[in-house]
């Protein structure tokens, strides 16, 4: 079972031993725009043909410019987030447990996590209380960012779905990050995506019996199949709609696109309440 720490890694400090023990790795209210017609969220995603999408496809920051790097001083880029608001991230608890906002900063509006684009502090971190070390249940975490951000085509807020919104099971999603490739000759430096549908919740819940199964604050994207996954992504990361909302935050799953083992992710429309309560957004 992994968290999706890098992706790549897709293990995260909260599930190393667990991982280690079964052979586990890794690969989140917010106004709708009608609300708040003085803010130009992001609207539209990239027309990725099939072609482009398996494997995983690179992609420029302004194709999906809620992306964020979450960092730390030691290791650098460690999981990914969304922009929500002009002031507060998205991420998953998993990535920020057991630690406190000084040891963040955030990189906002770069394809890449070490340079470009904005590095900023972070002067609160708000994980949901109700996180759960041991199934990962409620893994969110909000970030309050040292000062507001000016948006621009690099660096837009991502759209928060009312608690009431219900994806269908197929709809096509796509998951953004740096995290691992499964291929030698290409680069996780540079943000890419991939296209997953969701998963029908009760035949992940299934698949996942003997992990505990998934709670309703989890939600499952990825082929019966295998082969594309979040391990193109980072824990933490965004799970966007084709209309542009932010469906899950990528927080856990057993191995790396392995048939019949979906990505799971924190179900943002469960959150959705908590989110506005804490940012008043």
């Amino acid at each position: 079972m992994w968290f999706k720490y890098i992706i790549n890694i897709m293990v995260t400090v909260l599930i190393d031993n667990i991982m280690r023990a079964q052979g586990l790795t890794r690969s989140i209210s917010f106004p709708n725009v009608s609300q708040n017609p003085k803010i130009s969220y992001f609207n539209e995603l990239p027309r990725l043909t099939d072609s482009r999408i398996v494997g995983g496809q690179q992609i420029n920051i302004t194709e999906a410019p809620y992306q964020i790097s979450l960092q730390t001083g030691r290791r650098g880029h460690v999981c990914g987030g969304s922009i929500i608001s002009s002031q507060w991230v998205i991420t998953a608890a998993h990535c920020t447990d057991k630690r406190k906002a000084s040891d963040f900063k955030v990189r906002i509006g770069s394809s890449y996590t070490s340079r470009d684009g904005q590095l900023l502090n972070v002067t609160e971190l708000l994980q949901h209380k109700n996180f759960n070390y041991s199934n990962v249940d409620y893994d969110y975490s909000l970030l309050k960012l040292s000062e507001k951000i000016e948006f621009s085509q690099t660096k837009k807020p991502i759209k928060i779905p009312d608690s009431t919104y219900n994806f269908t099971i197929g709809s096509k999603c796509y998951v953004s990050g740096w995290g691992s490739t499964q291929n030698s000759s290409e680069s996780s430096q540079w943000l890419r995506l991939t296209a997953v549908p969701i998963f029908d919740q009760k035949e992940c819940s299934k698949q996942y019996k003997r992990f505990g199964g998934v709670t309703d604050r989890m939600i499952c994207a990825g082929y019966s199949k295998g082969g594309k996954d979040a391990c193109q992504g980072d824990s933490g990361g965004p799970l966007v709609s084709a209309d542009g909302f932010l469906v899950g935050v990528v927080s856990w799953g057993y191995g790396c696109a392995k048939p019949n083992y979906p990505g799971v992710y924190s179900r943002v429309t469960a959150a959705r309440d908590w989110i506005r309560e804490v940012t008043t957004i």
